[in-house]
């Protein structure tokens, strides 16, 4: 039979600070995450009374705020373009005591006075709130396909780790952030390979965002369980979006073993 040792004050003083931070990460997974799929490229993520927007943006058919309401909001944007960052929309969301979290490099193009903006490196975490932690962030590379400044979003919370690509083109850093930040309980990633023509963007028939057999590649790169398709399902004269992305992208998926999720807008799931 092995001896028993006797635990001295000292190895117990040592150990406390251990237990204490298990049992905050066990508190912390207590509380399910809530995933709200807004328009676009846009998702609302709840855990316990804190609300995280990612890329949201206004339409006629925005879903309303979800009930009851959460006591603190905050926001995150992938990039500054309108129909993933959009102000006024925040404006409204974030009230007096949330604000949205960027890199440092999209903060550049925006105006800062309209909304607190609390601006980040690549991988520097921050939580919300700065107190209760509920969610953890890092931002990661991501390739805008007009030269612009963008990223992805890693978010934690609920027991839960989500990945939302923005609209991304294909690169080459998903195995770095697998390995890094994975496993991915749900990634979302865009799907319609649009062109977009005009001004300064002439047309050499290249997609400026993934196309949906890529963006299946990437959930798979990822180590995604599943994937949830955003950035599709609007084309116009000077937009063009690919045909049938969302069956190209399931099927694609099928193929790499990967799951998939279609989520409407003002659909919820829970994780």
């Amino acid at each position: 039979m092995k001896n028993t040792a006797t635990i001295s004050r000292r190895s117990l003083m040592a150990a406390v600070p251990l237990i204490m931070c298990a049992g905050a990460a066990t508190a912390a997974s207590d509380s399910s995450l809530m995933v709200q799929r807004l328009n676009w490229s846009g998702v609302r993520l709840r855990t316990g009374n804190i609300d995280l927007l990612i890329d949201a943006s206004s339409s006629e058919n925005t879903p309303a705020p979800l009930e009851p309401a959460a006591s603190r909001t905050f926001a995150l944007a992938t990039h500054h373009h309108g129909d993933h960052l959009d102000i006024g929309l925040l404006q409204g969301e974030l009230g007096d005591r949330g604000y949205l979290v960027i890199h440092h490099d999209v903060a550049a193009l925006i105006d800062l006075r309209a909304v607190k903006v609390q601006t980040v490196d690549l991988y520097e975490p921050v939580f919300f709130s700065r107190g209760s932690g509920a969610f953890a962030a890092w931002c990661v590379p991501a390739s805008d396909g007009f030269g612009d400044p963008q990223t992805s979003w890693i978010v934690d919370g609920g027991g839960r780790r989500i990945i939302h690509c923005g609209d991304t083109l294909w690169h080459g850093n998903w195995w770095k952030i697998a390995r890094a930040y994975g496993p991915f309980d749900l990634a979302f990633v865009p799907i319609n390979g649009a062109r977009q023509i005009g001004g300064l963007i002439t047309d050499v028939q290249r997609p400026m965002m993934m196309e949906p057999e890529e963006a299946a590649a990437a959930a798979a790169a990822l180590g995604a369980k599943r994937a949830v398709p955003i950035h599709y399902g609007f084309s116009a004269p000077n937009y063009l979006e690919q045909d049938n992305p969302e069956e190209r992208f399931i099927n694609a998926a099928k193929k790499h073993g990967v799951k998939t999720k279609v989520m409407r807008s003002g659909e919820t799931m829970s994780l």
